[in-house]
């Protein structure tokens, strides 16, 4: 065999099981398609420092871009929710930084890369066999066991005979040199008008703001949601200053788990599998979380000789699952909700969590991550829960 595992993606999912296995002394490949790891950028870069911790990134000071410490919500109609206390809760990095700060760790470990190098097929028998076309042509790779890093579209599910995810978000993001915002504080717009299904917002950054929609709608129309969103939004149209952009970026991600993340000799991790936040869409901590445990069992597997899809499930599928599948379910129920709310539904939502301090609830409860406690604690408050069970049986009788 060339390689004990050769993964097809080289994102930060693919990039933390490549460290976790090289690590050990396995030797291990990255094929990732385009020519430079972290380009193009597909996504925003905002990491709860818990998250980092769980994952033991201890990040270059040059990655970082800013801190955050609190959130600033926004109703439709632009009333305001802030949760801040004076406590590092995340940070901003440069996301193409980032992941090549993750890439020099997994080199360092002893990872292989190929670069401009797309996986064009894969077969499994006896082993796997992977066709490539790459800067020197068509070639051929063997393996023990293949992981599917390679986003939404994930080649490797799909030939694999695994479903991928279907709900999808579309995003775009710009980069621009003045907002009146606060340094430390993350800004959120919720509205069907400006971001259907999902959010808005305005991060800080060094010495730039990002801003940017998601939508669940034709990838096509997202630049439009934006455009509307810089220039019309109430509060947010009146803070963004510049009209020079300095960078831009498109990308989408799922808010919908894989059901099966594993076949013979074959893992998929990451937006391939759809460990990904629904409520906020972040994925880079859940999903190196089970890159990391995905990590582990191909080390297990090579030890063991054991490549079968029963004992993939064991040792990757039901661990990563116990470790965050339930808080993925929380997120996912989250974004079902706000997804069945109108715009008035949202006003009193926001109206209800104003009067019943909700923001301090926010701040104690901070982990984005892992937010069943929080939403534990957030339906203990009467008025809240009475709302959310209204409206989600108005929305049962409206189907």
């Amino acid at each position: 065999m060339d390689y004990d595992v050769v993964i097809v993606g080289g994102g930060p999912a693919g990039l933390i099981a490549a460290k976790e296995i090289a690590r050990e002394g396995c030797k291990v490949c990255v094929a990732e398609e385009h020519p430079e790891i972290g380009y193009p950028v597909k996504c925003s870069g905002l990491y709860s420092v818990s998250g980092l911790a769980a994952l033991d990134l201890k990040l270059d000071e040059s990655v970082i871009s800013s801190t955050i410490k609190g959130g600033r919500f926004y109703s439709p109609s632009g009333k305001e929710l802030l949760a801040y206390s004076n406590v590092e809760r995340a940070r901003v990095v440069e996301k193409k930084l980032f992941d090549k700060f993750l890439a020099k760790e997994a080199a360092r470990a002893g990872t292989e890369f190929k670069l401009k190098t797309k996986v064009t097929a894969v077969k499994i028998n006896g082993g796997v066999l992977i066709k490539t076309d790459g800067i020197g042509g068509s070639s051929e790779l063997s393996s023990e066991l293949i992981i599917g890093a390679d986003g939404i579209r994930s080649n490797v599910a799909r030939w694999m005979g695994l479903k991928i995810p279907k709900k999808i978000i579309a995003a775009a993001q710009v980069e621009v040199d003045s907002v009146e915002a606060e340094k430390d504080i993350a800004e959120v717009y919720l509205g069907r008008s400006y971001a259907p299904n999902f959010y808005a917002w305005i991060l800080p950054k060094e010495n730039v703001y990002e801003v940017g929609v998601g939508v669940r709608k034709p990838k096509a129309r997202v630049r439009e949601y934006l455009r509307r969103f810089m220039e019309q939004h109430p509060v947010a149209s009146k803070k963004i200053k510049s009209k020079s952009i300095l960078e831009f970026n498109m990308g989408s991600f799922s808010v919908e788990v894989a059901r099966d993340t594993v076949a013979e000799r074959t893992l998929i991790v990451g937006d391939a599998a759809g460990q990904t936040k629904a409520s906020t869409g972040g994925g880079v901590i859940t999903g190196g979380i089970a890159a990391r445990i995905a990590g582990r069992a191909c080390v297990k597997a090579l030890e063991e000789e054991n490549f079968s899809k029963e004992f993939l499930k064991e040792n990757y599928e039901d661990e990563w699952k116990r470790e965050i599948g339930f808080e993925l379910e929380i997120h996912a129920a989250l974004r079902n909700m706000f997804d069945s709310l109108s715009d008035a539904q949202l006003e009193e939502l926001f109206d209800i969590a104003i009067q019943e301090n909700v923001s301090e609830l926010m701040v104690k409860y901070q982990d984005t991550d892992r937010p069943s406690h929080f939403v534990k604690e957030l339906l203990k408050n009467e008025r809240m829960l009475s709302a959310v069970q209204r409206f989600l049986d108005f929305g049962k009788v409206g189907d």
